[in-house]
């Protein structure tokens, strides 16, 4: 069977990072967003002054408002210039067309539920886990000024629900470190499993056993740009993802 390993390792960033965080969580943060969603409101205020605001998800609301005074032409002109422009700036940002800095807001952990999973012995186990998750293992996101991020359509985190045996007979392989006690150890059953969901995460999936061969005995170039790469980690680098991610949930504690 033809293998994209391109494909393959995107999911398995992907399952890394859900089930670090569902143990750990993510801090506060600022990044780099193109497209977003947003609400432009153009009303009338007291004395018939006009107010525009700018409302975009991450980003500082931006209001403006019609001086008290605007008879003249030229005047009226002008605020209708700073109008478009505002509106202007609106689209190019939730259009994607130009990138914002945005905050975005801290999202806990579901330690629980990484425990449960870990504990899980049957695809209903799994499956209830799965259930029960509010944020990380949910495929539609909502945050409170009513905007959402949804990929139901993606087969992430589904396919954990999808293939839960599966899951679970590969935490039977004895090359699963279910019983490394080292403070790296959590790290090192993530790089695991995401490997295992990677595989199963394909269009036509694969089994966890050549999911893992493949990422494992994949090479790594001078010029490999991969995730791995990037970070600066094994193969290709002396530092291990457990150790990465260990000493990452570390400095975000500090």
């Amino acid at each position: 069977m033809l293998v994209s390993i391109d494909e393959l390792l995107g999911y398995e960033r992907t399952w890394v990072e859900i089930f670090c965080n569902l143990r750990d969580g993510l801090p506060v943060t600022e990044r780099e967003i193109r497209g977003t969603s947003g609400v432009f409101i153009k009303a009338s205020g007291g004395q018939a002054r006009e107010k525009v605001n700018s409302i975009i998800s991450g980003a500082a609301a931006r209001t403006i408002r019609r001086p008290k005074l605007t008879t003249t032409p030229d005047e009226i002109r002008s605020w209708r210039t700073q109008v478009k422009k505002v509106e202007k700036d609106f689209e190019r940002v939730t259009t994607g067309e130009e990138t914002i800095m945005a905050r975005v807001a801290e999202f806990p952990a579901e330690r629980h539920l990484w425990e449960s999973l870990k504990r899980a012995r049957t695809a209903v186990q799994v499956r209830r886990t799965y259930s029960r998750s509010n944020l990380w293992l949910k495929p539609r996101r909502e945050f409170p000024d009513g905007s959402y991020m949804d990929w139901s359509f993606l087969p992430y985190p589904k396919a954990l629900h999808e293939h839960a045996e599966s899951f679970c007979r590969a935490k039977l392989d004895s090359r699963y470190p279910g019983r490394d006690e080292r403070r790296s150890g959590d790290y090192r059953r993530i790089e695991y499993l995401a490997r295992v969901m990677a595989g199963l995460s394909l269009p036509k999936p694969i089994s966890p056993s050549y999911s893992i061969e493949l990422l494992r005995k994949m090479k790594h170039s001078d010029e490999c740009s991969c995730w791995r790469c990037e970070l600066n980690i094994a193969p290709r680098y002396r530092c291990s993802l457990a150790q990465f991610l260990l000493n990452r949930a570390e400095s975000r504690k500090t």
